[in-house]
């Protein structure tokens, strides 16, 4: 895959990734007002959810892309995969009773992940002696980052609803 189709592709998926969660958060928003229930809580869930799967994914992502690519490279992707759902997100915060601090933090935790980890790709593609295995590495460790997040998020600053 050359660079224009890489980096194509990450912003594509940051942009299906903030349709769907905007699709996913009206939807339930929706019920909830039909309903009579509290579209606050359908909105805290919704942006739980994306700052759960994007800080998920951008592990995966920027370390694999820094070993491949470099450092420019894998922010750029990592960021692709972050900023699209921003809009979506600052309607959904309006919509929700969870403070700007904590919402402020989890972008802010994301933002610099995603300029951070393709870095660390990019130093292991030049620690790593033979450059084909570096790919794998960064994979592997991509994927035991973005692991250990799913087995801590509970003790996340920003995620005491999760």
């Amino acid at each position: 895959m050359n660079e224009t189709l890489a980096s194509r592709f990450a912003a594509l998926s940051g942009l299906v990734l903030a349709a769907a969660l905007a699709l996913w958060w009206l939807g339930s928003a929706r019920l909830a007002i039909d309903q009579g229930a509290d579209a606050a809580r359908g909105s805290a869930d919704a942006l739980h959810a994306a700052w759960l799967v994007r800080a998920l994914l951008v592990p995966v992502l920027a370390l694999r892309v820094g070993a491949l690519r470099g450092w420019r490279d894998g922010a750029a992707s990592s960021l692709a995969m972050v900023v699209p759902s921003w809009p979506v997100l600052a309607m959904a915060w309006s919509a929700s009773a969870v403070p700007l601090g904590q919402s402020l933090l989890a972008e802010g935790f994301l933002v610099v992940a995603a300029i951070v980890l393709p870095l660390l790709g990019h130093g292991l593609r030049r620690v790593v002696p033979r450059s084909e295995l570096a790919e794998p590495i960064a994979s592997a460790l991509g994927v035991a980052l973005a692991a250990a997040l799913w087995l801590g998020h509970a003790r996340w600053a920003f995620s005491s609803a999760l």
